[in-house]
């Protein structure tokens, strides 16, 4: 049977929720909730009956009850029908479609709305069905201006808000929405709200309000039977101690929530908690366990046709996870995949993260000018819209700087990411070896793995090998033996390409510092092809310049002139003007004729 209304109609054969030609995905329970409602659309359905019918395999609370209700009026409200679903205190719900004349409802509103409020209302959640974003935001703002908005039109204008970018106008009617449900007796709807705004405060860089919002959630759900709203604070809880670098709670609490996801048939959720599981058993050296369940909660995205909030964050969650490991392939994937649903959702709330993003694979592939000009712009834009990443912003624009040759810039960048709360240690000390102080730079290497933050336990492989090159170029040999055996020991801390060939140039860093010129040098040949192969043309370059100085040394001035001219090239075609001065500097200490470098940079 098809049950159809103005708006939209219910097709029961094919499970189809349509507003138009557009099918409004719901979760099964959800449909079936909203099939044994239009069926019984004539009387109040109490809560007990429904319970026993939808979920009558099953035992659950209330709870279950009230989210699955809220789903059902969220798709009703993208088919512009928000009010058909009404809530009749204390016995049940009941589905209104035009005739609301019933014995003992709850009383209307004196006044019906006006033809302007209505409208207004209706283009509001006409807007959000086409993800005319900014359209919503202007139609609820007519329309709070007329009449007071509901609390469900104060929860879809906020995520109207943010999913066009403006996060921060989010939060007045999110913080509405949990008086006006918390006034109504709906707390597991005002826990859920609450929830969002700790999130939100979170990102803005305000944890004691974040907090805050935290622990009203917490107290609103404290006497709540299980529901859904619990598995949602457990996924911010595991993101907050995350934050806290409390690793094993993080993943209880990842755990519980993917969990409570499955249990009451939450993709969202499950997702969220799957996500937050892998990046828990990243940070805890779990490598392949944390990889497998990113990458699950990656592909979720369009499986189960997650909300744009869930997307999202998960989208982001996995490029990050990526590039934390150098795996440039692997973040260009998921990036094209993000942009191409973010284009398809109409969602500009990530385009931020998406560009530090592409900053630092296009200064990976060496594309130095271009790589600046973006993040420059970003950063700009995050400091108005994303200051929870501004500060990576600044980290990833000294990177390229520091690629560049641009040392006092990229200085100044780091001082700014610092300023913004933002660990950028490791990028200092990378700085250090440029002022050719390996000893000050295994210090800062040596302090940063003892500390085990999660910004370092991300990137573990990485600060190893830097931390064994570091140590064996300062004659602190027993350190740089030790680091390379500890990274030695899980082949998963190396098990990119680009890892490997960080590995490869340790061990040859080490070779030399001990005295094995011949297999330093073979080793470092080996990294240079590592290098070339997975096309990181600025560290194949870095690699040819200690290649030209130790080929120097041994004698084999041709070989070295050549090593250094093909740096050259490569610094020139990136735009790293700092690096080209660089390699003249050192052809004037190796005494290489001027001849030899200009002739191997024009037959490069």
């Amino acid at each position: 049977m098809v049950h159809r209304f103005p708006s939209f109609e219910i097709d029961e054969p094919a499970r189809e929720l349509r507003a138009g030609s557009r099918v409004l995905p719901l979760q099964p329970r959800v449909f079936d909730l909203l099939v044994y409602l239009a069926k019984n659309r004539g009387r109040v359905v109490s809560k007990d009956e429904l319970l026993d019918t939808i979920w009558a395999d099953v035992t659950v609370a209330d709870g279950s009850l009230q989210r699955a209700v809220s789903l059902a009026r969220a798709a009703l409200a993208e088919a512009g029908a928000p009010d058909v679903i009404r809530t009749h205190a204390r016995r049940g719900y009941r589905f209104c479609d035009g005739d609301t004349s019933i014995a003992d409802a709850t009383p209307a509103s004196p006044a019906a709305p006006s033809v302007n409020k209505a409208s207004a209302l209706e283009r509001a959640h006409a807007a959000c069905v086409a993800h005319d974003w900014l359209a919503a935001i202007a139609a609820f703002e007519e329309m709070d201006g007329l009449e007071g908005l509901s609390a469900d039109d104060l929860h879809c204008w906020a995520q109207a808000a943010q999913h066009a970018g403006q996060s921060r106008n989010a939060i007045p009617p999110l913080e509405r929405a949990v008086a006006a449900y918390t006034k109504s007796g709906d707390k597991i709807r005002a826990a859920w709200v609450a929830i969002h705004l700790a999130q939100l405060r979170l990102e803005w860089r305000e944890p004691i309000l974040a907090n805050g919002w935290y622990q009203r959630a917490t107290r609103l759900l404290e006497n709540e039977p299980p529901c859904l709203e619990q598995g949602h604070l457990a996924l911010l809880g595991s993101r907050m101690a995350l934050y806290q670098n409390d690793l094993d709670k993080a993943l209880e609490l990842a755990e519980q929530a993917r969990a409570a996801g499955e249990c009451f048939t939450d993709p969202d959720l499950e997702s969220l908690g799957l996500l937050f599981v892998g990046q828990a058993r990243l940070f805890l050296g779990r490598i392949r366990e944390g990889l497998a369940a990113i990458d699950e909660a990656g592909a979720s995205v369009t499986a189960h046709d997650l909300t744009p909030w869930a997307g999202g964050l998960i989208y982001c969650g996995v490029i990050y996870s990526c590039i934390t490991r150098a795996d440039w392939p692997r973040a260009g994937l998921w990036t094209e995949q993000f942009t191409r649903w973010g284009k398809d959702k109409g969602i500009t709330a990530y385009p931020g993260l998406c560009q530090i993003h592409r900053a630092e694979m296009l200064s990976a592939r060496g594309e130095l000018r271009q790589a600046e000009s973006e993040i420059r712009a970003t950063c700009a834009m995050l400091a108005q819209d994303a200051p929870w990443i501004e500060g990576e912003g600044w980290r990833v624009l000294a990177q390229i700087l520091l690629s560049k040759g641009e040392f006092d810039e990229a200085r100044q960048a780091l001082a700014r990411a610092t300023e913004l709360g933002w660990e950028s240690q490791f990028d200092l000390a990378l700085l250090r070896m440029v002022d050719r102080d390996a000893d000050g730079a295994a210090t800062l290497l040596a302090r940063i793995l003892a500390e085990n933050a999660w910004s370092a336990r991300s990137r573990k492989g990485r600060a190893l090998a830097q931390y064994c090159i570091a140590a064996a170029t300062a004659g602190r040999l027993e350190e740089a033996r030790q680091a390379m055996a500890e990274l030695e020991r899980d082949p998963d801390l190396a098990s990119t390409a680009a890892l490997q060939a960080f590995a490869t140039q340790a061990r040859g860093e080490l070779a030399v510092a001990e005295g094995r010129r011949a297999e330093g040098l073979a080793l470092l040949r080996g990294a240079l092809r590592a290098w070339l192969e997975v096309e990181v043309p600025i560290a194949a370059a870095h690699t040819r310049l200690r290649l030209a100085v130790l080929l120097a040394a041994e004698g084999d001035r041709e070989a070295a002139a050549h090593e250094l001219a093909a740096a050259h090239a490569a610094f020139r075609r990136a735009g790293a003007d700092g690096w080209i001065v660089i390699c003249g500097q050192l052809q004037a200490h190796l005494g290489l004729d001027a001849p030899q470098l200009t002739s191997s940079v024009s037959s490069s």
